[in-house]
């Protein structure tokens, strides 16, 4: 199984490059902005990630990936940061990294949701 998602992320995905521990590698993933685009979607909405907050973006990637909290991942010109990164496993084999960013020196202070 671990096999056909990284022939997906490969086939599919686009290559960002990400920043951990000072060290920068390439990876090749899929990167989602997950923030409403009207006023009339300011309730968070369910999507095929999950409920997410608006102005934040969803990342999947490799499962050896090893993005972590606190890391940075650089897309274009605008750079992200990992709020949260989950390993998503099948049975005992790990698929594919799941992570939550903000745009980073834009949002990237954590605020009450409430």
């Amino acid at each position: 199984m671990r096999n056909v998602v990284e022939d997906v992320l490969h086939k599919y995905g686009t290559d960002m490059l990400l920043a951990s521990n000072g060290v920068e590698k390439t990876v090749r993933g899929f990167f989602r902005a997950v923030n409403s685009k009207s006023w009339q979607s300011m309730e968070s909405e369910a999507t095929l990630l999950g409920e997410i907050t608006r102005g934040q973006y969803a990342y999947i990637g490799p499962a050896d990936g090893g993005a972590k909290e606190g890391d940075t991942i650089s897309l274009g010109e605008k750079n992200y940061l990992f709020r949260r990164v989950e390993l998503y496993y099948y049975g005992n084999d790990a698929l594919y990294q799941w992570g939550l960013c903000v745009e980073k020196g834009v949002n990237d202070i954590w605020e009450s949701q409430s």
